[in-house]
Parts: C-alpha cells; structure tokens; sequence
C-alpha cells in the first residue's frame, strides 16, 4: 500500500510530470493536468493532456516502466514515484473534479508563491483539459525535495 503521507502529499501536490522511455532507453516527458490514488491504494492514475499524448504509447511498450514526479509550489516538497503501467482509458467526465482540484492547486500555488504576480486566467490556462487517465502501480518512492536526505528511498521501507 502507497504509505498515508504520501497519499495525503499528493493531494497537496500542485504540479507533476509523468517520465516515460522508449525501446532505445530515450526519455519521454508527460506533463499531468490531474492525478490521485487509485482506490486499491496500490496505483496512481495520472490525467494527461493531449499535448503531451505523444510518444506516450510508445513509452510504455517496451517494459511499461513509469516515473512521476509531483511537488508543492512553494516549499518544493518533492517525491519521485516509480512502478509500472497498468491500463489506461480516454479521461472522462469522472475525472473532471480530479483535473479541477489539481488545477486550483497549481494556481494557487504560483499565485502564492510568486506573490500573485500572475493573472489566474493566465495560470489556469497553463494546464489543459485531460484526453489519457493511465493508472501505474506505485513499487519504489523516493523523497526528492532539495536537501540532504534527497533521494532517500521512503517506499518500500527497510529495501
């Protein structure tokens, strides 16, 4: 099971990307407009724009290895969790409320941060609407945020 403080992180998280590589090991970069804990608490779905559709295919035949890393504007709270693709689907209207709570936090998160030196309409326009719901099993989650435990392995504990 994904441990309690990362599945309450990442429902505080207010930007994330998802990593992707081909058969030639070339990474592939996927930036999320949503993303939650599956309901097994073993998976995450990630909610990715059509913008950043391509080459997502091709990232996860090879070996279907993921990486998404997710953090907090601001205080630059940071994991990095690694796993497996699962399935995906076309994103639909249950994901919306997803798309929307990771959309107000990422606005609120600049708007916070860079002391609201950015309209919100510009911010918000910055994430779009989710065309891919993938879901990948969590197996390895590493602490990422800058500081000397950076890198740290935090899931599985003891491996």
């Amino acid at each position: 099971m994904i441990p309690r403080e990362i599945v309450d992180f990442l429902s505080r998280a207010s930007v994330a990307v998802l990593s992707t590589r081909d058969a030639a090991h070339a990474p592939h970069i996927h930036f999320l407009s949503g993303w939650q804990v599956h309901d097994d608490l073993e998976s995450v779905v990630c909610l990715v724009p059509a913008s950043f559709t391509d080459r997502l295919a091709e990232g996860l035949a090879p070996a279907g290895r993921i990486a998404m890393v997710a953090e907090v504007i601001g205080p630059h709270e940071t994991y990095q969790l690694k796993g497996r693709y699962l399935e995906h689907r076309a994103a639909g209207p249950a994901d919306r409320p997803v798309f929307h709570a990771c959309l107000r936090r990422f606005v609120s998160g600049v708007q916070d941060h860079l002391k609201g030196r950015y309209c919100e309409d510009d911010l918000a326009a910055r994430v779009h609407e989710p065309a891919v719901a993938l879901r990948f099993a969590v197996e390895e989650i590493f602490l990422q945020t800058p500081g000397p435990a950076a890198g740290r392995r935090v899931f599985p504990a003891g491996a």
